[in-house]
């Protein structure tokens, strides 16, 4: 039994070693950058095609070439990577992944337009003389390539545990500026390990490569099975990593054996991978995919948009040349109905990426599964046409919801690797299944309607482009109003600040559900559609690594919605279609990568329109100029307006009690305790790093205490997620401004509101109700007006100053009709005078709406006039509690927080490793740079 699987394992060795080694090389780039390089498969296509250029066609003998391409070569490709790392050190994951997707498409066009007719395999170089090892015939090959392996791998990890420059490889990540100060340059660690993995990727790609056609992706694809390893291994741990890729090899050749025998599992070699990435990513503990380096903040500054009325009239303008396009378009009619497609596709696309900040690289897969649903329904269930469409939009919607499940628990480019894994996962197992396209290269059956409208036949070219013009047309115009919807405020509100909205009651796993069930809808439509315009549905017009060209066009597109989704249209289908040029599609595929690069390259993305073209569209639409110093004036405010409360501000307020919170061996808060009544102002001082914002985490529900009690008005919420809390009546603002950047000031108190009637129902995140939307609007008027900014109402966040931010937090957690409130250092970025305003604002809401305020603030004259009782806190312990007469006749606070310190607190302090507790507090005006969010504060 055993002797069967030997030679099977033994080949798998061979692979799985080198797929350890390639991957290895991976995670050393993404640890010490913290860009996951989804070119690294290109890295080794380069090399194998300069390999065989320079054996085969140049006849160098092959430890030459070999030594050229990776001694020489790699190290180049790597410094280059690393130059495009440093330039993306501050851009979104979306736009690095759209980078290294760029960087790919280059290399799958070079290659093709290089060996495109060239079907020649990569001759074999190491010696190919075989032995028996307990009866399996084992070639001196396979040795040299699992030794070689193993061996560089070991190094590396000795590397990084003894070299100072490894050790130095791993602490970049954690704290680069830590690292500048032992004398080694960032940069420099940065640089070697990029020359490191590439020299890796290319030795890899080199042992790979014999018996390999020279075709691009299909190198490509080799290496990237490389990724499924780096998850086994964390995407952090180089032995694991190593093992995963001895797992997936030998996994893969053993699914060869069974593959042979099973005809339905013919598709498992070459999906093992992909499947173990996603499961890797599914069970991985959810600590260790938290993505380590943070991306430093940038200026948000909103792109922008034409009145509603010009984008009105030129939608219309468009539609109308769209219908004149069958008189038009002759033999090209096709081009022009595929056009269309497109263009849904893209847009189920940018539902995700654009609105909610989600990556997907699958909607290929979506597009696959409405189409192949729909050919079933349509060929074998004999329904009608209309039915069969319906069905197949609604079958997605639970795929998209099981789609859902990774991007609930993962965030950026685990996302994306998820996803991606899913997409190809499906096309490599299932798409030459009976229940989906049949093992024969013509697919099933897809027919178009066969109805007749007067002389409108639909199963016409010209009819049928009709059909889809109508259909396209009515989902855009839903997706814009999906937009302009409650669930597009949340979506977007999603993309700006997750935990900005979670605080306010929504539950944003409900609303990552819906949105990847959307985007399935729209996606598996256009499939279906793509199928019916072909009359046959067939897998290989629905490659699923397709994804990622998709992606790039949706975020690299410089206008907005719809309009994005035609440009990526015409760009992807109408061009390659008019353009006869059998390099077209080629031509235009680097094309598209370099656009990619570029764009990534860009130090800021936000597409620019002239001020004089702006100000002409604005007049045509109605829009009166506003001025950029100033905000307009705020109208007096109405006499019949009252405060809006939803709930009767009743209770014990919040209560805490015993409450511990550690991080791994660091006790961050020991049995804290404290009490937040109703109708009043209760304050939580102490030295910076004391636990103050932990506390209120801990109280909110971003945190999990480790022990202790909170109560709010006498019920436990100690297990209750953030959203419960805030449906409860907690509400807060945080440190660091949670707002949603990308929506004006009044959608973002709004949402004060709208979050928490939201809530976990998916049903009432899509839309609301009459009664919701007046209810909503005189929360958001009297929330404007009570803090002073309704001459803010129509000022997008982004363009507002620190001080004003914290006037808009503070309005949209008063229009959340909560009875509890935490302030996190609210007066943070005011000036002396703003500041007092800001304690009578604070004093007025109090004593109006009967709430229970505790709030956090490193004024001390703000909190002696405010608060009616403060506690003290100090190394994570209450140290005093009492009112603020009393606060400042202790000897205790004096001596932890403002200055009187002895030799016993000096070395209380060096014990915890805290820098001069008792330092004098920063202004008011300063801003902190710790994020209010971030646990270890």
């Amino acid at each position: 039994m055993l002797e069967s699987f030997l030679p099977f394992i033994v080949i798998g060795i061979t692979t799985g070693s080198v797929y350890g080694l390639a991957a290895t090389g991976l995670v050393l780039t993404y640890k010490t950058s913290g860009i996951f390089n989804f070119a690294y498969g290109s890295v080794a296509t380069i090399s194998i095609f300069v390999f065989y250029s320079l054996r085969v066609e140049h006849g160098w003998p092959w430890p030459l070439a070999a030594l050229v391409c990776v001694g020489v070569l790699g190290p180049i490709e790597g410094l280059l990577l690393e130059r495009l790392a440093r330039a993306l050190d501050t851009a979104s994951t979306e736009v690095r992944i759209v980078a290294t997707v760029g960087l790919m498409l280059i290399v799958f066009g070079t290659g093709t337009l290089w060996y495109r007719n060239n079907t020649a395999l990569v001759p074999q170089f190491l010696p190919t003389e075989s032995f028996r090892l307990l009866g399996v015939s084992v070639g001196w090959d396979q040795v040299i390539v699992t030794v070689v392996s193993i061996v560089l791998t070991v190094i590396l990890y000795l590397f990084f545990r003894f070299v100072r420059m490894g050790i130095a490889m791993r602490g970049v990540v954690d704290n680069s500026s830590l690292l500048s100060l032992t004398g080694e340059s960032p940069a420099r660690v940065r640089r070697w390990a990029w020359l490191i993995g590439s020299v890796f990727a290319s030795l890899a790609g080199l042992m790979l490569a014999p018996s390999l056609n020279l075709d691009a992706f299909m190198i490509t694809m080799l290496v990237v099975q490389a990724f499924g390893a780096a998850a086994i291994g964390y995407f952090s741990s180089l032995p694991l990593t190593f093992v995963g890729g001895l797992v997936i090899g030998i996994g893969g050749s053993l699914a060869t054996k069974y593959a042979a025998q099973v005809p339905s599992l013919a598709g498992l070699p070459s999906s093992l991978p992909f499947a173990v990435l996603i499961l890797a990513l599914v069970l991985t503990p959810r600590a260790r995919l938290v993505q380590r380096r943070l991306v430093a903040e940038r200026v948000a500054r909103p792109p922008y948009h034409a009145p509603v009325r010009v984008r009105s009239v030129f939608g219309l303008v468009v539609v109308g040349v769209l219908m004149l396009v069958p008189v038009l378009a002759g033999t090209y009619l096709s081009v022009w109905s595929n056009f269309l497609i497109e263009t849904l596709l893209l847009l189920s696309l940018g539902v995700l990426v654009r609105m909610s900040g989600q990556i997907s690289l699958c909607q290929y897969a979506f597009a696959a599964i409405g189409a192949s649903t729909f050919s079933h329904l349509a060929t074998s269930a004999h329904l009608p046409w209309a039915l069969a469409l319906l069905l197949a939009a609604l079958i997605s919607i639970p795929v998209g919801a099981v789609v859902s499940i990774p991007a609930i628990r993962l965030s950026g480019v685990f996302l994306a690797l998820a996803t991606l894994g899913f997409g190809i996962f499906v096309e490599q197992m299932l798409y030459n299944t009976s229940f989906m396209f049949g093992s024969l290269t013509n697919g099933i059956a897809a027919p178009r309607p066969n109805v007749s409208l007067g002389s409108w036949q639909l199963s016409s070219d010209k009819g049928f482009y009709y059909l889809v013009l109508l259909i396209v047309a009515v989902l855009t115009v839903l997706v814009v109003l999906v937009q302009h919807a409650r669930l597009g405020r949340l979506l977007r509100a999603l993309s700006d600040s997750p935990i900005g909205l979670e605080a306010f009651g929504t539950s944003t796993n409900v609303t990552k559900a819906v949105v990847f069930c959307l985007s399935a809808v729209l996606a598996s439509l256009a499939g279906a559609l793509l199928a019916m315009l072909l009359h046959f549905s067939v897998g290989s017009n629905y490659v699923s690594f397709n994804s990622l060209t998709l992606l790039a066009v949706v975020v690299i597109a410089t206008v907005g919605g719809p309009w994005y989704a035609v440009l990526g249209g015409l760009g992807l289908v109408v061009l390659p279609g008019y353009w006869t040029s059998p390099n077209a599609s080629t031509y235009l595929e680097i094309a598209a990568g370099a656009a990619a690069v570029i764009f990534a390259l860009q130090p800021d993305r936000v597409p620019r329109v002239p001020e004089r073209l702006a100000a002409l569209i604005d007049r045509l639409g109605g829009r009166r100029a506003a001025t950029a110093t100033a905000p307009a004036a705020a109208p007096p405010r109405p006499a019949a307006l009252r405060p809006v409360a939803e709930r009767s501000p009743a209770g014990d307020g919040l209560r805490v009690s015993g409450l511990t919170v550690r991080f791994g061996g660091i006790t961050a808060v020991r049995d804290a305790g404290l009490h937040a009544p109703m109708n009043a102002i209760t304050g939580l001082v102490g030295p910076n790093g004391a636990g103050k914002t932990t506390i209120f985490n801990a109280c909110s529900g971003l945190i999990r205490a480790s022990s202790g009690r909170i109560e709010l008005h006498g019920r436990t919420v100690t297990r209750a997620s953030a959203p419960a809390r805030a449906r409860l009546g907690l509400g807060r603002t945080f440190q660091k401004p949670q707002l949603f950047e990308s929506l004006t000031v009044m959608e973002n108190v709004a949402l004060g509101r709208e979050a928490g009637l939201a809530g976990a129902n998916p049903f009432r995140q899509i839309a609301s109700s009459r009664a919701e939307r007046l209810s909503v609007g005189a929360a958001v008027d009297d929330a404007l007006y009570s803090v002073g900014i309704a001459g803010l109402a129509g000022r997008p966040v982004a363009l507002l100053s620190l001080g004003q931010k914290r006037l808009v937090e503070l309005a949209r957690v008063v229009a959340g009709g909560f009875d509890v409130l935490l302030l996190d250092e609210p007066s943070s970025g005011l000036d002396p005078v703003e500041t007092e305003a800001f304690g009578e604002v604070l004093t007025r809401i109090v004593a109006e709406r009967g709430l229970g305020l505790l709030l956090v603030e490193h004024d001390m004259e703000l909190v002696t006039r405010i608060c009616r009782d403060v506690f003290v806190l100090d190394f994570g312990s209450i140290i005093f509690q009492g009112t603020t007469e009393e606060m400042t006749r202790s000897s205790v606070v004096r001596t932890a927080y403002l200055g009187e310190h002895d030799a016993a607190l000096d070395a209380a302090a060096s014990q915890a490793g805290v820098a001069e507790p008792w330092a004098e507090p920063a202004p008011a005006t300063a801003v902190l740079d710790s994020d209010s969010v971030e646990v270890g504060r």
